[in-house]
């Protein structure tokens, strides 16, 4: 891949991890609701029905920025982009995508038919997505 598009991508990944974080930020700071609003029923449904939203998202968030960080430390080592079984390009529309994609399409496909399942990142990574 070229250094162009590497820095490219790089300045996209920065862009999406500044975004998340603020949005953990302005997250964390939506106030709770006090006492008084608790006592109806409805207005208790909504709000524990708001702090599952506000939770949901933050585990959402927290995936993702490892994700990029993943991807940031693979361009910092110069493997981004390579398939960590072949050494083959991972296509730049994968990356732009998946941005924490270390297995090439082919290599990605083999995978999930012996497995059954998706590799999140990284060689050792034991996450799957049911």
């Amino acid at each position: 891949m070229n250094p162009k598009t590497v820095s490219q991508l790089k300045t996209e990944l920065l862009a999406k991890k500044k975004t998340i974080l603020n949005l953990q930020e302005l997250n964390k700071n939506i106030p709770a609701e006090d006492e008084q609003s608790m006592k109806d029923v409805i207005d208790r449904s909504d709000v524990e029905g708001e702090w599952f939203t506000k939770e949901r998202m933050s585990q959402h968030w927290k995936v993702e920025l490892a994700q990029i960080n993943t991807s940031l430390q693979r361009i910092e080592a110069g493997t981004f982009g390579i398939c960590i079984e072949c050494d083959a390009g991972i296509p730049v529309k994968r990356l732009r995508v998946r941005p924490d994609a270390t297995l090439c399409l082919d290599c990605q496909e083999i995978f999930e038919k012996e497995n059954g399942s998706i590799r999140l990142s990284g060689p050792s990574s034991s996450g799957v997505l049911h």
